[in-house]
């Protein structure tokens, strides 16, 4: 078999190969993991009213902003080694969705956008994504630790009085790591120096890709970080304008504060994109429960409309963009000439 068809062959085969194993993975976790008729029933319960299809629809346009700012982002990165359209940047992050679907932590969302790059390196592609990411995280941690701060000074001013330790531990290495995250992100280039001490056989291989860590100076990397920043207010938003929708009633500032801290314990905890719903679940409906208890407040059906409330961020962010990522996956090319 000539060399061209065997890779355009090799090439289907893992594309294929991708679809079956992440529309599967969704469909495995929505109609058999999950109580899809109760969620059904509760979604038909809010749905009833023109305002709040007119809300759905606003949250549903706020993810494509969302998905939309983070290509930009990773089209400012990347093009330190090769020049994409937003198109192709769109497509990238939307294909790694698909592909980040069934892999811990969603690591194959970094070697699904590197796919994308027609000539460049792509460990060099793969190295730029994580710089993005890490970008992602330390404003996770950042804003979520601010946050952690206000919730943990609002439970000692109602019923709890003397906060749970636990919390205190929790908001103190939240503050650690979004110390050593920051150092780590504005100084990118250590990450070159750990992996040649953590890795110091297989460093000889990856050593000039490493060299794109040398590249971004301290103002392109606060760009990335203000694109990340818009990405988390936006999410954020999100989230707690769900939760409103979904009959928890809170006010704004608290309400943020919640999903923030609940985006930080999140951002500690390993899962799968696709099965991160029952844990942000149970954080949500923990944290929120504490917060209405510390206000002597009964929310009904608390539980049911925060679970409802997860599903549907959860569904609206991830998995519609990971099944339409889907047919981005056809312009990848895994193999080349």
């Amino acid at each position: 078999m000539p060399e061209t068809k065997l890779i355009k062959t090799g090439n289907y085969i893992i594309k294929f190969l991708i679809i079956i194993l992440s529309f599967g993975f969704i469909a495995y976790r929505i109609f058999y993991k999950e109580n899809i008729s109760e969620l059904s029933a509760s979604f038909m319960k809010i749905i009833s009213g023109r305002i709040s299809f007119a809300v759905l629809v606003a949250v549903f346009f706020m993810m494509l902003l969302n998905w939309s700012v983070e290509s930009i982002k990773w089209q400012y990165l990347v093009r330190k080694i090769e020049r994409v359209t937003f198109f192709r940047s769109f497509m990238a992050v939307w294909a790694g969705l698909t592909i980040g679907a069934f892999t811990p932590n969603r690591t194959g969302e970094y070697f699904g956008r590197a796919f994308i790059l027609e000539k460049a390196n792509r460990w060099e592609g793969i190295f730029i994504t994580f710089t993005g990411s890490l970008g992602q995280l330390l404003s996770t941690l950042l804003f979520g630790s601010i946050a952690g701060f206000f919730f943990l000074s609002l439970l000692q001013q109602g019923s709890f009085g003397e906060t749970p330790v636990v919390l205190n531990i929790m908001l103190g290495l939240s503050v650690v790591m979004a110390f050593f995250v920051s150092v780590l992100y504005f100084r990118i280039e250590l990450l070159k120096k750990n992996f040649q001490k953590l890795i110091p056989r297989k460093y000889s291989l990856f050593r000039s890709h490493f060299d794109v860590y040398s590249n971004y100076s301290t103002k392109e990397l606060l760009i990335a970080f203000l694109f990340s920043s818009i990405r988390y207010m936006i999410f954020t938003m999100q989230f707690y304008i769900l939760i409103r929708l979904c009959n928890i009633d809170i006010p704004p500032g608290e309400g943020i504060m919640i999903v923030s801290c609940i985006f930080l314990v999140m951002s500690a905890i390993p899962t799968f994109a696709l099965t991160e719903l029952g844990v942000r679940g149970s954080v949500s409906i923990l944290l929120l429960d504490m917060y209405f208890q510390n206000q002597s407040k009964q929310i009904p059906d608390l539980a049911s409309g925060t679970l409802l409330a997860c599903f549907l961020i959860w569904f609206i962010n991830l998995v519609i963009p990971a099944i339409n990522g889907g047919f981005f996956v056809f312009r990848l090319k895994f193999f080349r000439k």
